[in-house]
């Protein structure tokens, strides 16, 4: 472990290594809140969770930084050919981006993430500082969390006038219409599954998740029984008109 974490200020300079710290580094991320839960199941001392709760803090805060680090070297290699230098060969091969990102061990989506991590480090040490103050572990999820809620408030643009006369039909589509997107973009892999059990712990109640769920999917069912409704009754208005 103690190798782990003093990467956290001097993290690897190129991607090869870092790769391999944050990929070992996120298995022992793992295996250190399997202890906690374990710790807590045992109800042993306090010492003892308080001394891995430090470890899993520390190791979450080293791979959020080495994260944000192999983000901002994704971002310096051009999307089509890169002539990229591995350091275990001293030839020059020439690869695309998507090439060396899947060569060191992730896909386009996380190296994405990782960019995004890059292109935010004031949040990155915000949610680090968040966490310690709330008794919890910063994570990636919260970064790109408000990092996104960040791109949204710059995107907006208040009009001089504001339009009183909005459509409601035309923002309740809208909203929908992210609804969707939203859940069609979350992936669920295996190893995602399991990196969603590992967010549940004493201090984040998977309880209250569920509950949340169940509400979230009552308003779907309403929403899906009242376009079901419409569906049958455009129906039956087709039938009246053309003898379908």
């Amino acid at each position: 472990m103690n190798d782990i974490v003093s990467f956290n200020t001097n993290l690897p300079d190129n991607m090869e290594d870092l790769s391999r710290f944050v990929l070992i580094g996120r298995e022992k991320y793992t295996a250190v809140r399997a202890e906690i839960r374990a710790i807590d199941k045992l109800k042993l001392a306090e010492e003892v969770r308080n001394q891995k709760n430090e470890e899993a803090t520390m190791l979450a805060e080293a791979l959020l930084d080495a994260e944000a680090r192999l983000g901002e070297l994704f971002k310096k290699i051009p999307k089509a050919v890169n002539q990229y230098k591995s350091a275990a060969d001293s030839d020059v091969d020439s690869k695309t981006k998507k090439e060396v990102v899947e060569n060191l061990g992730f896909s386009q989506k996380q190296a994405e993430r990782f960019e995004t991590l890059a292109e935010n480090p004031d949040i990155v040490e915000y949610v680090k500082a968040e966490a310690r103050e709330n008794g919890e572990f910063p994570t990636r999820a919260r970064v790109l969390e408000l990092a996104s809620e960040k791109n949204k408030q710059e995107d907006v643009r208040i009009p001089e006038e504001p339009d009183e006369s909005m459509d409601l039909k035309s923002q309740v589509y809208t909203e929908l219409s992210k609804i969707h997107e939203l859940i069609a973009d979350f992936e669920i892999t295996p190893h995602r599954m399991e990196a969603l059990r590992d967010n549940f712990d004493a201090v984040i109640r998977p309880d209250d998740h569920i509950c949340y769920m169940n509400e979230s999917i009552d308003k779907l069912q309403k929403i899906r029984l009242e376009i079901y409704h419409t569906e049958k009754s455009r129906q039956q208005e087709l039938i009246k008109i053309f003898g379908l």
